[in-house]
């Protein structure tokens, strides 16, 4: 019986173990179900072949554990452009990979009248701007070759924000590698705010957004072969602008600091990212590309490939902004962030306020007087006469008494030199010329004051240059007109009368300026002087006209002011003979 009870109990407790294991044991879950592949964007749908038979396990436990669903791809099927109209701007772009085809300024025209287009086009081009630039390339690739879903939204106004749409591209291969690019594009707006994330299995990939390949006003460029560069870096870093000249900048490189800005750059124009990040990597590398000729250019018959460089920025998780448009200074100035300096006035600090403040006086007399740009260049011209007017009248009038007193001592002079003439040694030289400086000195004449005479004009010099690099940056004599077949100030002149008119002014002005000699070596001098004006006229026949201008009205005011010089000095000589 013992035994027995003992057996009994065993069983009960082994029975009662299993229950309890049993209860306390997890259940078993269903298998997950395969991962699928994904098309275009969807899904994909498995056939009643394909799907897997379910156990019963499965089936009872279905709603008490949801499967787990793969992540979805995000891609569009075909590719597709966008136009955004901004007022001020038109801008294409293309879901593959979110890039930009053309860039349009809709207040600045080519010479046929049409909408001034700012980004270069090449033969088998794959690059564009505004792409993803990212340190693994061949992921940069991919990405940027890829077809993005786009969604469009519009932005209501409010507060100090105008109206404007929000485009965002968005790709995903579902196995945790994403792109988003958005751009928020404003009515009236040269800036467009733009932001860019990378993600590879939820970790942000540092991506930097490029500008190029090249850049520069799509017109026919032969009006300003010699006047005209593009494709030219520049960066502000820490508020200094670093300019890079064409061909000057290294194959590839990069920097990485506090920039406020970086970009390309032509003449009038100018593509710059604000990263608005401390620090900044800014990165650039070239391309070899054949460029394909604007509206009225001539294909070359075997065109070469040209240096053309790319520049990228990175852009920071706040975003960053694009400005695509005109050097104007006071635009830039208005969108802060150092913009202004963006223009180019000269790259000595001391020359550049110089130039600063002559572009300011130009456009306070355009916008408050004259209205016109041209009649604005002359105006100006004739108010810095006015105030050099000191320093020119006594420049003028000491050399051209120097020239009269010695035009009187020529006589003597060629007698001491011909006392001499058979005496080569270097005491009779040195004779003569000891006679010849106590004449001077007798006759109370400086033999130097010519010299002399010169240097307030050379004091002025820098003035004129400031005023000649202002008038070839100024983008607003781009496509001013002046008055008859004057249509744009930044061009030449197409009938070449204002270079022949400042030739025929400058001719006038040297006469002028010259006395009657009979010395055959100053006779030659005067003649090779009165060659400069046709020197100078085959120069200004591919100047911009607004600088010809300039040039001009200088000449005409500068003939007056001869003249006065002359009566000064022929009263004081008549006043000399009577005494």
């Amino acid at each position: 019986m013992e035994t027995e009870k003992r057996l009994i109990i065993a069983i009960a407790a082994s029975v009662l173990i299993l229950v309890v294991f049993s209860w306390l044991a997890p259940k078993r879950q269903p298998a997950p179900p395969p991962e699928q592949p994904v098309v275009s964007g969807e899904q994909f749908e498995p056939t009643e072949e394909s799907r897997p038979t379910p156990s019963i396990d499965a089936e009872e436990e279905a709603e008490a554990a949801p499967p787990i669903e793969a992540e979805m791809a995000v891609a569009a099927e075909t590719e597709q452009e966008v136009r955004v109209d901004a007022g001020l701007i038109e801008v294409v772009l293309t879901n593959r990979g979110g890039r930009a085809l053309t860039w349009t300024l809709q207040h600045y025209t080519t010479s046929d009248g049409a909408p001034l287009q700012l980004f270069p086009q090449f033969v088998d081009q794959k690059e564009r701007p505004m792409a993803i630039d990212l340190d693994d390339r061949s992921l940069a690739d991919l990405l940027n070759d890829a077809l993005y879903t786009v969604e469009r939204k519009k932005l209501s106004s409010g507060g100090s924000r105008t109206s404007g749409e929000r485009i965002t591209f968005a790709w995903s291969d579902g196995r945790g590698l994403s792109a988003e690019k958005t751009y928020e594009f404003r009515e009236g707006s040269y800036l467009v705010d733009v932001g860019v994330e990378v993600l590879d299995r939820g970790r942000r990939l540092p991506a930097r957004l490029t500008l190029g390949p090249g850049f520069a006003a799509q017109e026919p460029s032969s009006s300003h072969s010699n006047y005209y560069y593009e494709s030219q870096a520049v960066w502000d870093v820490a508020s200094r602008v670093t300019r890079t000249k064409k061909g000057k900048l290294d194959p590839e490189g990069g920097f990485s600091g506090p920039a406020y800005w970086a970009g390309l750059e032509d003449q009038y124009f100018t593509s710059l990212i604000l990263p608005h990040d401390a620090q900044a990597r800014v990165h650039w590398r070239h391309l070899d590309l054949i460029p394909i000729p604007v509206d009225g250019e001539e294909a070359q018959e075997a065109p070469e490939p040209v240096s053309t460089p790319i520049l990228a920025v990175s852009i920071p998780d706040g975003g960053g902004q694009i400005f695509i448009g005109p050097k104007q200074y006071d635009l830039l100035k208005a969108q802060g962030s150092d913009l202004e300096k963006a223009v180019w006035f000269s790259s000595q600090d001391w020359l550049r306020v110089i130039v600063k403040y002559l572009f300011f006086c130009l456009v306070w007399i355009h916008d408050n007087v004259t209205g016109n740009w041209g009649l604005a260049i002359v105006l100006a011209t004739l108010v810095l006469r006015i105030v050099l007017f000191p320093i020119n009248q006594y420049s003028m009038v000491k050399m051209k008494r120097t020239q009269l007193d010695m035009q009187r001592l020529a006589p003597k002079i060629n007698a001491i030199k011909n006392k001499y003439k058979k005496n080569k040694d270097a005491q009779s030289r040195s004779k003569m010329n000891q006679e010849t400086m106590e004449l001077y000195k007798k006759e109370g004449i400086n033999p130097m004051g010519g010299v002399s005479g010169c240097l307030p004009l050379l004091a002025q010099f820098p003035i004129l240059i400031g005023f000649y690099n202002m008038l070839t940056v100024a983008v607003e004599l781009r496509g001013a007109p002046f008055f008859g077949w004057i249509h744009d100030l930044s061009q030449e002149d197409p009938f070449w009368i204002l270079p022949i008119l400042m030739a025929v002014t400058m001719f006038a002005q040297q006469k002028l300026a010259m006395s009657k000699v009979k010395d055959p070596q100053q006779l030659q001098q005067q003649r090779m002087m009165l060659f400069m004006p046709i020197v100078f006229g085959f120069i200004c026949l591919q100047m911009p006209s607004g600088l010809v201008l300039y040039w001009f009205a200088n000449n005409l005011l500068g003939m007056g002011q001869q003249w006065l010089v002359n009566r000064h000095t022929g009263r004081l000589e008549a006043a000399a003979k009577k005494a």
